[in-house]
């Protein structure tokens, strides 16, 4: 269960894709509930059911609350356990907004005695966030990152024994290195251009402006140097801060006069690949106070074999060691700019430690972050909880019968 759902662009939605096609391929069965899309064609993702209903909404998330609402979402939520009849439910990101979602799914759960899995995207540190962590009854606590697990623990007060870290994986066989980039730099329009993809939501908190800064530092060196924005697609957009930061991009790009070095785009799943392949850089410099919960382009662009550039922002330090498979930089947003434009400029200069650097990532690609083992991870947790319901003699409620709530 998630708010949103492909083809919403994000991290999160990437993971989902990359996770569940995984267990399906291991011959697990996957329904997901979650928000509907004018532009979805369910025919694109044959390896899973998906459920829409207008409660998994964000226009729901930021309505008027109230006791009839909750009713709804818990009826939404108990006809699709008694359609789908889960062994176990995994949820992500139900630990802010609104309490509705979270709530309803701790009394399903404990009314059909099904095992529930909460992942953690990112956290906040507010009352209805520790509360929804500590006192929904979660059977498990997934955190993304070792930064993220943290506060769970001492901040919310989870126990130690209910949380765990699952780093995100990336599918290996579409992220992969190319042997002619330049061939594929001509197809995407960047034949000559130096390329610079910054693949995050375009917004402030992703050190957007500040890459817009550094390229403009950049362009009488490099007058063919060129910056893709990405992420001014359809994204989850909860401070609803999408349109206004497109004005003041806009209005900075003016200001610097780089109309001609910067470029917008809207890169579905299956062309992210490309642009990851066809950038002479990556760069993901991330300014959010509370840090970047893990950050899964820089890793993606390492599975491509590309140099990457990040801030020392939460759990980007955990795939990313300055000098070994990308660099590191301080994420000061008063120094930023400056400091990305060096970067980049070291790696368009040293095409020797930019390949280094590229080829380690890779390797670490590999090894730490491949799809297929984060898949095997989640599925031996799945086990776990689902045996464990059993042994402790949980009360299976056939779902079928189910009522509404009174």
């Amino acid at each position: 269960m998630h708010w949103a759902f492909p083809p919403v662009v994000g991290g999160v939605e990437s993971h989902l894709i990359y996770l569940y096609e995984e267990l399906t391929r291991m011959g697990h069965k996957v329904a997901f509930l979650t928000s509907p899309h004018p532009e979805r064609d369910e025919g694109d993702y044959p390896w899973c059911k998906i459920v829409s209903d207008d409660y998994m909404s964000i226009r729901y998330c930021l309505g008027e609350a109230g006791a009839e609402r909750r009713m709804r979402v818990y009826e939404m939520m108990e006809r699709f356990i008694a359609g789908e009849e889960p062994d176990i439910v995994h949820a992500h990101n139900f630990h802010y907004f609104v309490p509705d979602h979270a709530l309803c799914l701790g009394a399903l759960s404990r009314k059909y005695g099904l095992p529930i899995v909460l992942t953690i995207h990112n956290y906040w540190e507010d009352d209805l966030c520790r509360r929804l962590l500590r006192d929904v009854g979660w059977d498990r606590i997934v955190a993304v990152s070792y930064h993220i697990k943290r506060p769970c623990i001492f901040d919310a007060g989870v126990p130690p024994d209910r949380v765990e870290v699952h780093y995100h994986g990336v599918r290996l066989d579409r992220y992969r290195m190319v042997g002619d980039r330049e061939a594929l730099k001509e197809r995407l329009g960047l034949k000559g251009r130096r390329a610079v993809l910054h693949p995050a939501r375009a917004c402030q908190s992703k050190g957007s402006l500040h890459s817009i800064m550094a390229i403009a530092m950049l362009k009488e060196k490099y007058r063919d140097v060129c910056l893709l924005l990405s992420g001014s697609g359809d994204s989850v957009d909860f401070d609803n801060e999408r349109e206004s930061f497109k004005s003041e991009a806009a209005s900075l790009i003016e200001r610097l006069g780089v109309e001609d070095n910067v470029v917008f785009i809207n890169a579905r799943g299956d062309e992210m690949p490309l642009y990851m392949n066809a950038a002479d850089v990556v760069i993901y410099p991330t300014v959010l106070p509370q840090g970047e919960a893990f950050g899964i382009a820089p890793v993606e662009a390492m599975a491509c074999g590309r140099p990457v550039i990040v801030t020392d922002s939460g759990g980007l330090a955990e795939s990313t060691s300055h000098g070994i498979n990308g660099l590191v930089i301080e994420r000061d947003p008063d120094t930023l700019a400056e400091r990305l434009s060096k970067c980049i400029d070291l790696l368009l200069s040293d095409v020797e430690l930019a390949e280094y650097l590229g080829r380690n990532g890779r390797e670490i690609a590999v090894e730490r972050f491949d799809s297929r083992k984060m898949a095997l991870k989640m599925e031996r947790l799945y086990h776990r909880l689902v045996s464990g319901h059993v042994t402790r003699g949980s009360v299976r409620v056939d779902a079928s019968a189910a009522r509404p709530l009174s």
